[in-house]
């Protein structure tokens, strides 16, 4: 099976970042630890995430964070086994396991975590866009519905670039995607007319969101449409660009870690990261802790991804634990 040419541009962009950041992610690596995770970039939910982790249950199994550039380079760094577990999106493993990599077909999910939102951003005063006619001419158009955005070109950063391509292929939408590397890049790439709106996703609230003002001359994009699996529609809020009440799409995240055998020494240690969590979970989403915690509402359904068993037998450790990654 021949894999899609945007597949094909966006895994020669993560390889490409994991070569060039090798060496600024070798002190981490080489931390004196039980267990290496896979987190996201510097300042966003998925680093937050990991810092819970480490605080709940860092005196029973010691983590250390393996930056990323987000959950694609996560599953990335877990095929070739740089990392013992990572945080990813369930649409991404679900794309990037179909008809690929074995690697990626055969990880197992130790609990369910929050969700992602697509993030999208336009420019407040509109951008310039082609029109056709006798003659081509540029007129300012306001983004502010995803239903604007037919034709569109689009930067895309991280776990997003994916998330584009499925809605392209959901919608019809013909838009024109360009990958940047960060979020800071997009918006450059934004301001400059090179693109007229932003695909970024991440957890509520999304520090790369929140530091934005009214002023910035930013704004959200709604989205407008039916949401269709894996994805779901959710409302939230974002105060600092007057977005309230807002519609988002969302997919959820998983924490996903490689098919360790239960009995050995990296299983147990996975084993004993899943009870601590599992134990911790409530005091962590009514603690001082990040507020993605408190959208796990069923920590043992892992969405029919195959779940990581542990040794033990527990009761809890029986549910998706035979199931596969659905096509």
């Amino acid at each position: 099976m021949r894999p899609h040419p945007f597949i094909t541009r966006v895994l020669c962009t993560v390889v490409a970042t994991l070569l060039t950041s090798h060496a600024a992610f070798a002190e981490d690596e080489a931390g004196d630890c039980a267990l290496r995770i896979g987190s996201g970039p510097k300042g966003g939910v998925y680093e937050l995430i990991v810092r819970d982790i480490q605080t709940a249950c860092g005196n029973e199994v010691s983590v250390c964070a393996v930056p990323s550039a987000g959950g694609l380079q996560n599953l990335m760094k877990l095929s070739a086994s740089e990392v013992d577990i990572g945080i990813a999106q369930l649409d991404t493993l679900q794309e990037m396991a179909r008809g690929g990599d074995e690697n990626l077909r055969n990880l197992q999910a130790v609990m369910p975590l929050h969700s992602n939102l697509l993030h999208v951003l336009a420019l407040r005063e509109g951008s310039k866009m082609k029109t056709s006619g006798l003659n081509f001419f540029a007129e300012t158009r306001q983004i502010r519905k995803f239903s604007d955005l037919k034709g569109v070109r689009v930067a895309v950063v991280g776990s997003a670039q994916l998330v584009g391509q499925t809605l392209n292929s959901q919608l019809g939408y013909d838009m024109d995607f360009v990958v940047a590397d960060n979020d800071d890049q997009a918006i450059k790439l934004l301001q400059t007319n090179k693109v007229q709106a932003i695909f970024t996703s991440g957890g509520w609230p999304m520090p790369n969101i929140v530091r934005h003002q009214h002023s910035s001359g930013l704004v959200l994009v709604e989205y407008d449409l039916t949401a269709h699996a894996p994805f779901v529609g959710v409302k939230r809020n974002y105060q600092n660009m007057d977005a309230f009440n807002f519609s988002f799409l969302a997919v959820p995240n998983l924490l996903i870690t490689r098919p360790f055998k239960p009995t050995g020494d990296m299983g147990k240690k996975v084993g004993a990261l899943q009870s601590c969590l599992l134990r911790n979970l409530e005091n962590m989403q009514e603690g001082r802790f990040s507020a993605a915690w408190k959208e796990i509402k069923s920590p043992n359904d892992t969405l029919g991804i195959a779940r990581f068993a542990r040794a033990d037998g527990q009761k809890t450790a029986r549910v998706n634990a035979v199931q596969r990654i659905t096509p």
